[in-house]
């Protein structure tokens, strides 16, 4: 008998997409053994759609705990005896290998605990939609270069091994493994699994595609909530073999960020006290690696249109965009320092 595998669906207010995400389970070359959708803390139609398709749901109108409490509540009732364990967003489609990708990359390395997929943006129109669709190929483009390394299984899609979940709960002493505690449970679970000696990667074979925010008000938001959780994490666990690389990286922002401002603040001093300048290529070649960079990494995107193409040559959007990025980051670590709660 082949390994068996349970998909959980938690959803918070899906009904605009809980369909296409449910078919798209139903639709996998190697579909999972059982379909739990977790309706949690819903005010509108998730339930009634989902219960037209052969899923179990299961409705949760008082949930404190959110997606974590959902997960944990589904885990607990029916996960046990299943060898994968496989969750994901309600906003999130599969392409049709999806789990059948994930399965068999647990099944070939004994010590992953977990894989999550690569993702993409569903279609959809305007610039914070764009910016958004370019961010995650050039993340998609890291990934490939550091071996489908991750710090984070991401939970839009991952499949985990019910087994490494179990030694989570055992070795750090609580029931379930989702921590109800943190902003971003994916990148808790992360750690946990490193902490107890598994490693977590990303599949290079199973895709999916997932909704974006659609104004820089709901995108600030997004990522305020998920810089924060990260922080907040790192925080609380301090300097261990699982968190070091991720302190590192912020150690590695905030370095680069001070470069930028000492570079710009060089430009200011120029202008002021001498006021001449002399242009060089070899000025150039920095900006030309990076170009190419973008290009390179922009190629991966199906459908380029000229508006993707426009973005990318004008390189100040982007340039822009990311100067968004590490705002929301700053202001993350400055609530986290001041140890204001961050909304969900």
């Amino acid at each position: 008998m082949g390994a068996t595998c349970i998909a959980l669906v938690p959803a918070y207010n899906e009904e605009a997409g809980i369909a296409q995400t449910i078919e798209s389970l139903l639709n996998q070359t190697r579909r999972p053994d059982l379909v739990v959708v977790v309706a949690n803390n819903c005010t509108d139609r998730t339930v009634e759609i989902a219960r037209t398709y052969p899923v179990q749901v299961v409705d949760m109108w008082r949930n404190p705990d959110k997606k974590a409490g959902a997960m944990n509540f589904a885990w607990e009732q029916y996960a046990a005896g299943h060898d994968f364990v496989f969750t994901m967003d309600a906003d999130t489609e599969l392409a049709p290998d999806a789990i059948k990708h994930l399965v068999a990359d647990l099944e070939a390395d004994t010590g992953l605990g977990a894989v999550c997929a690569r993702y993409w943006a569903k279609e959809g129109e305007g610039l914070v939609w764009r910016l958004q669709r370019l961010e995650y190929a050039r993340f998609d483009d890291t990934r490939d270069l550091r071996g489908w390394k991750v710090q984070v299984a991401s939970g839009a899609a991952v499949m985990y091994r019910n087994e490494a979940l179990l030694q989570v709960c055992r070795e750090l002493g609580r029931p379930t493994p989702w921590d109800g505690t943190s902003l971003i449970e994916d990148y808790a679970l992360t750690l946990d699994l490193k902490t107890v000696g598994w490693r977590v990667a990303a599949s290079s074979t199973a895709h999916v595609h997932t909704d974006t925010p659609a104004t820089f008000g709901e995108l600030w938001q997004q990522r305020l909530r998920w810089c924060r959780g990260g922080i907040d994490e790192v925080r609380k666990r301090g300097w261990t073999p699982a968190t070091r690389r991720d302190i590192g990286a912020y150690g590695f922002f905030g370095f680069s960020t001070l470069m930028r401002v000492l570079f710009v603040v060089f430009l200011v001093l120029l202008l002021v006290n001498d006021g001449s300048w002399r242009f060089a290529l070899v000025g150039l070649i920095p900006l030309a690696v990076m170009f190419l960079e973008r290009v390179t990494s922009f190629m991966r995107l199906s459908g380029k249109s000229w508006r993707d193409w426009s973005v990318v040559v004008v390189v100040l959007v982007e340039d822009a965009y990311g100067l968004f990025l590490e705002a929301c980051t700053f202001k993350a670590i400055y609530n986290s320092l001041r140890t204001r709660r961050q909304a969900w």
